[in-house]
């Protein structure tokens, strides 16, 4: 029986009118966001694509144009022994439901892209140990040996490279032979200069007597350059000896050592000596003109016992 309350009559709502409103608004109430559920399909849209590798194997293909893939098979008698791949069992079928041929082929296919892949995958580890390399300059001058990009002289020992520093050589007059000239009254008697290195030794000291050098010049132009072995005298390095006639003419001594010049790059020039060097002291100098460049790039060649220091 319904109640009368200030003149409006409240009724108990009966228990099916309840339930179906709780039913209408449990879609509110329990519903997630839609940035929530958009997210998780999303997320989930995202882990779907992620790439299963495939199982391993090789294709046995069947005479009617469809294939098994298998680990490995075996032909015993008129029965082809195989192991599934797709359900991981050994199983059998006659030889001759099998279509050799293309088997074969299948097979010559297989070991072409696995080749080819790992080709790829050499690339891409050579790719990513130069990247940092400018790949105008670079010069490999060995298997993953290369050159440095920046101007300068380089000696290659093995599987090593050294810059090569310059040493300044200076002239000097021979102050006896000037004593000399002026005792005798004779004025016909040449000058004599020498050009030398102050110390005794260059500081880059290499073993092989077969040494290589390259050069990168800042112009790119070929220099003019003569391999000399010096001589040690009285704590110096001797370059060479000048003699200034009378006349002013000058006669250059040194001794020379044959190389050759090869041009592996553009701007890049390479020397090999076509003799073993004897242990000892070198010097490439470049010549201006018909003189010498008075910084030189000094080396050392040490019998192979002897401990390298560079």
């Amino acid at each position: 029986m319904g109640m009368w309350h200030n003149g409006t009559m409240n009724r108990t709502a009966p228990p099916a009118m309840v339930l179906a409103a709780l039913l209408a608004v449990a879609p509110a109430i329990w519903s997630f966001p839609q940035g929530a559920q958009d997210a998780d399909s999303r997320t989930t849209q995202n882990q779907g694509t992620i790439r299963v590798p495939l199982p391993k194997g090789k294709k046995l293909v069947l005479a009617d144009g469809t294939f098994q893939l298998v680990r490995e098979y075996s032909v015993q008698g008129d029965r082809v022994r195989y192991w599934s791949v797709e359900r991981s069992d050994w199983e059998e079928i006659p030889t001759g439901l099998v279509n050799w041929d293309a088997t074969h082929q299948a097979e010559a296919e297989q070991s072409r892209q696995d080749a080819d892949l790992k080709a790829k995958i050499r690339a891409s580890e050579i790719a990513e140990r130069a990247k940092d390399i400018d790949v105008d300059r670079s010069l490999e001058i060995k298997p993953a040996l290369f050159l440095p990009d920046g101007v300068g002289f380089y000696s290659l020992e093995g599987k090593l490279i050294y810059e090569m520093k310059q040493s300044l050589a200076v002239t000097k007059l021979s102050k006896g032979r000037e004593a000399e000239r002026i005792l005798s009254g004779v004025p016909l008697i040449p000058r004599k200069m020498t050009l030398e290195i102050p110390d005794a030794h260059a500081a880059l000291r290499l073993i092989t007597a077969e040494p290589e050098f390259f050069m990168r010049p800042a112009d790119e132009r070929e220099p003019r350059f003569r391999l000399l072995r010096l001589q040690v005298k009285g704590g110096h390095r001797l370059v060479e000896n000048i003699s200034i006639h009378i006349t002013g003419d000058q006669t250059h001594h040194a001794e020379d050592i044959d190389f050759q010049t090869w041009t592996p790059a553009r701007g890049v020039f390479r020397y090999t000596v076509n003799q073993r060097l004897e242990p000892g002291e070198y010097a490439f100098v470049e010549m201006v003109g018909e003189e010498i460049n008075s910084y030189v790039w000094d080396f050392g060649i040490d019998p192979p016992s002897t401990k390298s220091q560079k």
